[in-house]
């Protein structure tokens, strides 16, 4: 069994380890391609702004949907979204802006409707066969969690399309 020395030891050496991976880490810097313009042809400073990254191609729409529901949110109900936009497909970075989302907080639903049925496509076993990405999903074998995705008004998010082999 350790003694207080041993453990105050430990402890000191964990946090120098955390701190010390902290600092080093935040150095790190990954250069992301802005969006030129937005989609949606506003210059406005306020409000919801997502930048999408990594279409695949240029074939059917981006279809970014913002909800402030749990329920909406988990049915993809785009008809109870706070905000849906859609744009021609880029392999460049898009920009959405939603204007009108100016305060609160939102949980934020894209894809890359390839074959333009407005659908999220699934093979047999459920995996989607066109990109999407959620805000705040950090392990895209689970499932989006609402309270885990939402995002706030006050930068943009950066959110890139994951496409499945």
């Amino acid at each position: 069994m350790p003694n207080n020395t041993q453990r105050i030891v430990a402890a000191i050496v964990t946090a120098g380890l955390f701190v010390g991976g902290a600092w080093v880490a935040s150095g790190f810097t990954t250069d992301i391609d802005q969006a030129a313009a937005s989609t949606t042809g506003t210059s406005q400073d306020k409000g919801l702004t997502v930048n999408l990254h990594g279409a695949r191609s240029t074939k059917g729409n981006v279809i970014v949907m913002a909800f402030d529901q749990a329920t909406a949110f988990d049915n993809m109900d785009y008809t109870k979204a706070a905000g849906y936009l859609e744009a021609p497909a880029s392999e460049d970075p898009l920009r959405f802006d939603f204007p009108d989302l100016d305060s609160g907080y939102f949980a934020v639903i894209a894809f890359h409707d390839e074959n333009g049925d407005y659908d999220l496509n699934y093979d047999a076993n459920y995996i989607p066969t066109e990109g999407y990405a959620v805000s705040g999903l950090n392990d895209l074998n689970d499932t989006p969690v609402y309270d885990y995705s939402l995002i706030g008004t006050e930068k943009p998010a950066d959110l890139t399309l994951f496409y499945w082999p």
